[in-house]
Formats: structure tokens, C-alpha cells, sequence
């Protein structure tokens, strides 16, 4: 639950108990929140095992190792969702960077990097054809590069914004022109695998995002496209 105080709370944006709280074009807003229908799905069961490892990896450090990211935290401040520029304690840096590793299959770094630049890429267009198992992702990119693909489920029309729907559905690597991401089959495979068959005349919102050497993300660009 990210929550923004004033005199009294003035935004919020989350999950808190069983309620979701969220804002958009009409103002704020809060539903009940959804359970997922399996617990024990893949996806969680790799989120609650990083978290155990990172846990007690940090218990396993040294006291200079330590030290190296509470002295690296202002290095990697980041702004929130309300433009709030905020800054992880080091223990969270330590996770949070290493998360971010994992996904690419690095390994566990003890000692806190130092920031590198990340270059900006983009995705311009999203063709999804389910009958001909294709997910084509065009776009700006940097060549030979890559990328986190994320993606939500089949939406209804009304849905504008599907920012916090997305699930990771794989990696893709930019191919050497820059212009397309992953190859089109695998991409609709791994879809697929993760939401099921996609539903004919449904909108989904797909995006990407990239990880360098010292574990920063870069923000996600995100497009809408339509099953045909």
C-alpha cells in the first residue's frame, strides 16, 4: 500500500487488507480485492522463494558488506507513482537490486554496485494473432539487447490502464536492426503459458522493460493491442 500524508492522507494507491485503492480519470477509488485462484502458482512460489533467499542473504553478509549499501542507498533513489523521489533502506536495496538480477538468471551480488546509465527503449506496436500463435513486438530498442516482457490477461474495452494486471511472461532479446523484440512464436508461447489462450477481440496491454549489470530497471513502456 503506497499512501501519500498530508493533513490528512490526499492520495493512496495499493493494496491495504482486503481492499484495493487506485485513481484515474474519475478520481479516486477502492474495491475489494480479488484473491488469486491458485496461491501455489509459479509465479508466487518464485516470489516467496527469492524473498527467503534475499532475507537470509542479508543476514549472511558481512558488516563492510553491509555498510557498502547502506552508504549506496542515496545512489539509487527513485521516484514513486505520486513523483516523490524516495530512498530504500539497504537492506531493500540489497533485495531489490538482486531481484531484479535473478529475473535475468545473474547471480546474487554482496557487495552494492555502483548506478549505470540505462539507455531508453520503447515499444511503438503490439500484433497479437491467436489463431496464428503470433506476438509481434515492434518498437525502438536497443539492438542485441535483453528485454523483460510483461503482459496482462484478456481485458474488457472499458480498461484504460493495465499497469498494475501485468505479469512477466518471459524475456526477448531485441533483434540487431532495433526494430522487434523476441521472435514472434515464442513470444505468444510464452504468453500463452501464462494467461492461456488469448480471447478473439479482447484488449491487452504489453509492455517491456530493461535490467543492467547492477540490477537497476528501467520504467516500463507499455502498449494496448487487440486479439485478432
Amino acid at each position: 500500500m503506497l499512501v501519500k500524508w498530508g493533513s490528512i492522507i490526499v492520495k493512496g494507491s495499493g493494496k491495504l487488507g482486503g481492499h484495493v485503492f487506485s485513481s484515474g480519470l474519475s478520481g479516486a477509488s477502492v474495491h475489494t480485492l480479488s484473491r488469486a485462484r491458485n496461491p501455489q502458482s509459479r509465479n508466487q512460489m518464485e516470489v516467496r522463494s527469492r524473498f527467503t533467499q534475499f532475507t537470509q542473504g542479508w543476514r549472511d553478509l558481512s558488516e563492510s558488506q553491509r555498510e557498502s549499501w547502506y552508504d549506496a542507498t542515496s545512489n539509487f533513489s527513485r521516484t514513486n507513482r505520486f513523483g516523490d523521489v524516495v530512498t530504500l533502506s539497504g537492506k531493500n536495496l540489497y533485495e531489490s537490486l538482486n531481484t531484479n538480477r535473478a529475473i535475468l538468471g545473474l547471480s546474487v551480488i554482496s557487495t552494492a554496485p555502483l548506478p549505470i546509465d540505462l539507455p531508453k527503449s520503447r515499444v511503438d506496436q503490439v500484433r497479437i494473432l491467436a489463431n496464428g500463435n503470433v506476438m509481434e513486438i515492434g518498437g525502438s530498442f536497443l539492438p542485441n539487447t535483453v528485454f523483460v516482457i510483461v503482459a496482462t490477461g484478456s481485458l474488457s474495452q472499458g480498461v484504460k490502464n493495465g499497469n498494475e494486471k501485468t505479469k512477466i511472461i518471459g524475456l526477448g532479446t531485441s533483434h540487431s536492426n532495433g526494430r522487434f523484440l523476441g521472435d514472434n512464436a515464442d513470444n505468444y508461447s510464452n504468453y500463452r503459458a501464462v494467461f492461456g489462450e488469448a480471447r478473439l477481440g479482447s484488449k491487452v496491454f504489453v509492455g517491456i522493460y530493461s535490467i543492467n549489470a547492477s540490477g537497476q530497471k528501467s520504467s516500463i513502456s507499455m502498449v494496448k493491442a487487440i486479439i485478432t
